[in-house]
Parts: C-alpha cells; structure tokens; sequence
C-alpha cells in the first residue's frame, strides 16, 4: 500500500511540474540571417511612377509587381503606392529597404500574395517607412491584414531603421511565420504591432511596439508546434491595450531586454510558458 501511495504521489508531482516550452533556437534560417547582398534590381518609388532597372517586376502606375525570385533593391518616396509580391512558393524574395516611404491610401503598401519566404533587409543608414490607408478597398481575392502583410514566411534584418504606421489592423501581419533579426522599428497599429499566424520569433533588432490590442500575437491553436512566440534577443519596448505578448499554444524568452505597458498580461499562453528571469520589465 505505500509503495502505491508512493508511487500515486510521484505521478501527482510530475503533473504539477509545468513542462518547458519547445527549444525554438534553430528557427532562423541561412536566408532569414542573410541582410547582405551583391547585385539588386533597382526599383524606385514617386508619385508620378516606378522606374525599374532589371527584370522581375511590372509597374502599373504607381504600383510595383514583383513576379520572379531575386534581390530587389527598394528607395523612393510615394504617397499612394504598392509593392505586391507573387512568386511561386517554393521561390525566395530579397527586399532590400534603402531608403523608401511608401504610403497606400487605399491598402496595404507591401503586399506578399505568395512565395516561399520573403526578406526585407534594412539596409546600413537608411530610414523607411510604411502607412496604409484606415479603408482597405483595392481589389484582392484575399485581401491584406496589416499595413506590412504577407501570407506566407517573412522576415526583417539588417541594421536600417523600419517604421510601420498602421491604421486599418494589423501593423506587421504574415499567415505564416514571421521572424525579426535587426533593424530599429517602430510599429503602431490599432490592433496587433506584430501578428504570426503560426509563429513570431525574435532573435534580435531595437523593437518599439505600440498596440491597440496584442503588441506580439500567434495565433494558430490548431497546428501541433506552430501558435508559438520565441524572442531570444533584442530590445523591445512595447505599449499594448491588451496583452503584451500572446502565443496561442507556447511562449519561449531566453534572451533580450523587454519593457512592457500592458491592459491585459504581459505574457498569455494556453500552453507553456518558459520565460527567463530578469528579462521582462515593467515601465
């Protein structure tokens, strides 16, 4: 009877014990980490037009279609203009940022459709901004969520600064996993700064996230190892009208400096929560 009783107890114990979060730490790929690159199509935004120098893209006004695989060097200032990216899925999309301001009245300003992964490499000095229009009317078979949006991989790197102005919904937006590895951003958004479908993961960059709902939100409950948040780095600084930040199924912080202003929690999981000590402030 008590080597029962013992052996009760001990399986009581080990269900009291919250199990760890999946080790993430090999989420970043080659591709998400390269924020370096040789010869770009040059491709530059005005409010009267985009000149192309290269192939791989169509213009239509002041939008620019991105329909092949490659490196894609981005500047210009325009008021009402697009980037729209379909390429296979199994092809890759470099987007360098060097130096662009792209405002859509009317939608999203960046708009991946689909591709196998896409970058936006923040390129050395260099300010950009996005701001989408507070109606999305443009004609999508699905239409964008966030001001920055993709429905397959995205990720940000290199060392420029990003600035997203969201006004509709979303401020950074992907159905699929989205991953931050440099950059200085700032996001505003009225609802998610920084939405994943199936994951968010930060392995670096100077984050300032300003939301009127979830600053960082998973949201896939569904999948078996996706709805995951994993920040291993950097330096974020979020305001959030809900929570701060919300996986779905797990949460992962090993590392970085994070500073919080939160309605709701600072971190909301219906799964495992493993969140290392002393990285999480409050402001």
């Amino acid at each position: 009877m008590k080597k029962f009783m013992a052996i009760l107890l001990s399986i009581c114990l080990l269900a009291a014990v919250p199990a760890l979060a999946a080790d993430y730490s090999d989420v970043f790929t080659n591709f998400d980490k390269r924020d370096s690159w040789t010869e770009a199509v040059i491709v530059t935004f005005s409010d009267s037009g985009v000149l192309v120098n290269g192939s791989g893209v169509s213009v239509d006004g002041t939008t620019a279609y991105i329909s092949q695989p490659g490196i894609y060097m981005l500047s210009g200032t325009c008021q009402n203009g697009q980037i729209v990216v379909e390429v296979s899925k199994e092809d890759k999309v470099q987007l360098v940022l060097g130096g662009l301001t792209l405002a859509c009245q009317d939608s999203a300003p960046l708009y991946v459709i689909s591709a196998d992964k896409v970058s936006l490499t923040l390129a050395p000095g260099s300010v950009n901004s996005f701001t989408d229009g507070a109606v999305y009317s443009r004609p999508f078979e699905k239409a964008p969520n966030a001001c920055v949006c993709s429905r397959d991989d995205l990720t940000i790197n290199g060392s420029g600064e990003l600035i997203v102005n969201g006004q509709n919904n979303n401020g950074i937006g992907t159905k699929n996993d989205l991953r931050i590895l440099g950059g200085v951003i700032t996001v505003t958004a009225p609802k998610n700064a920084l939405k994943g479908n199936d994951s968010v993961a930060i392995g670096g960059g100077t984050l300032t996230l300003i939301a009127g709902k979830d600053a960082i939100k998973a949201d896939n409950e569904e999948d078996a190892g996706k709805g995951y948040i994993y920040i291993a780095g950097g330096t974020l600084d979020i305001t959030a009208g809900d929570d701060a930040i919300q996986g779905q199924q797990d949460v992962t912080i090993t590392g970085g400096s994070i500073a919080v202003s939160a309605e709701g929690k600072t971190v909301n999981s219906k799964g495992t929560q493993d969140v290392a000590s002393g990285i999480i402030s409050q402001k």
